[in-house]
């Protein structure tokens, strides 16, 4: 809701050359002007990467479903497993998130751009529909981003360099796996396989 405000009135005057505009009966005390800090010009020096990893990583696996093979095409829902959120941290006043993404995309030198903030990797969650050509058994479904982890420094024209770090992840991939048919065994050492597999079809203890 907006407020009114009352509106008051000033009169200055003006005398010797000197202005000033005096408030309630103390005559001797001008208003003072308050002056505002000037902001720190934008640091557009260079971006030096440090260590720049790279991972493909579990985001979300489906429950198990019981697959006949007359089932045909099978819906299989994700179910979060955890949640890649880009960030930047730095040392101090460094150049605009804009930039450092922009040069790690540059660095990665990939078709994907790497996600910027406010784009969690839950983007990517969505249902799988799958057609399992008259196999049957016990399914499941695995979704999967690659994780980005690197580091940075930049010059900001001053004797202390500006130091950060980046997380953020780009693109998707997906997987169909079969309880029992163990993919570690078959070839399939990709971490966030064997992960999703251990999740959802691995020994209870």
């Amino acid at each position: 809701m907006r407020r009114a405000v009352p509106v008051v009135v000033l009169a200055c005057a003006v005398a010797g050359g000197v202005s000033g505009c005096r408030v309630g009966g103390d005559d001797t005390k001008a208003a003072t002007r308050v002056t505002r800090p000037t902001p720190a010009p934008a640091c557009t020096g260079a971006i030096r990467w440090g260590r720049v990893s790279e991972e493909r990583t579990l985001i979300a696996v489906s429950r198990v479903v019981t697959v006949r093979k007359d089932a045909g095409e099978v819906r299989l829902s994700p179910i979060r497993v955890r949640e890649l959120v880009p960030r930047v941290e730095t040392s101090g006043a460094g150049p605009s998130v804009e930039r450092i993404f922009a040069s790690l995309d540059k660095r990665l030198g990939d078709a994907f751009e790497v996600a910027r903030p406010g784009r969690s990797s839950a983007t990517v969650e969505r249902p799988d529909v799958a057609d399992f050509l008259g196999n049957s058994g016990r399914f499941v479904s695995a979704w999967g981003v690659r994780a980005v982890e690197a580091t940075f420094t930049a010059d900001c024209g001053t004797a202390t360099p500006v130091y950060g770090s980046v997380s953020t992840w780009y693109g998707s991939s997906g997987a169909s796996l079969q309880c029992g048919v163990d993919p570690a065994e078959h070839g399939n050492e990709e971490r966030w396989v064997t992960e999703a597999y251990a999740l959802a079809c691995g020994n209870i203890s």
